[in-house]
Parts: structure tokens; sequence; C-alpha cells
């Protein structure tokens, strides 16, 4: 019984409205991030990899020569930003197709911005 009351109100007007609310935050949010993501390519990163229907964006940090994605930056550039930035993404580089990538959460626009700004300096000094 207490799992159909639930369901039952999940499926209610206004939940549905709240969860469509919050779809349309998430979207919006995510495009603005992609879009500041993309000013950091002249340091290093690269154009996100799929990121159409989910709720982070995998990016691939790039070699210093701006080359080809490149594990040893990304994993550098990760572990400088948990370590001393207190900042949390996380290496995806290990999985297939994902050589080099980061993985970054879409938060509020607070989050964002920092997560962007943190990038820019970690990314600056590698």
């Amino acid at each position: 019984m207490p799992a159909a009351h639930l369901a039952f109100a999940a499926l209610s007007p206004p939940a549905i409205k709240g969860m469509r609310e919050k779809i349309a935050t998430l979207l919006c949010s995510r495009a603005k991030l992609m879009r500041a993501l993309a000013t950091l390519a002249p340091l290093g990163l690269g154009v996100p990899i799929g990121a159409n229907e989910a709720n982070f964006v995998l990016i691939p940090v790039l070699s210093e020569e701006g080359g080809a994605p490149d594990n040893k930056r990304a994993e550098k550039v990760y572990k400088t930003l948990a370590e001393e930035k207190g900042v949390v993404v996380r290496f995806r580089g290990g999985e297939l197709g994902c050589t080099g990538c980061l993985r970054i959460t879409v938060g509020t626009a607070n989050e964002n911005e920092v997560v962007v700004e943190m990038l820019r300096e970690v990314l600056k000094v590698m």
C-alpha cells in the first residue's frame, strides 16, 4: 500500500509539473555549462562527448600540444581540482571511448561557474 500511494503521488499533476520544471532547469544549466566549457578550448579542453540526454558533461582534456585527448594531463587536472581546489569531477579516462575525459555533473548556476573557473585556473598552469 505505501508504494502505491507514493506512485500515485509521483504521477499527480503537481508532481509531473515539478518534474518538468526540474528538467527544463537542467537543460538550461547544461547548455550554459557547455557554452562556458567551450571558452576553455584554447587552454586544452576538447569538444564534449554526448551530453545530449544526461545530467553531466563528458569532456576530453587535450595534450598540451592541443592534439589528442591525454589521460595523463586529464588525471593531473582531476587530482588538482579534487585535492587542492575541493572541486569534484570524475576522471573517466580508463573507460572505453573516454580517453582523457572528465565527467562534470551539471550543478546549480553557482556550482557550474565555480567548476569552470577552477578548470580555467588549473588548465593555465598545466
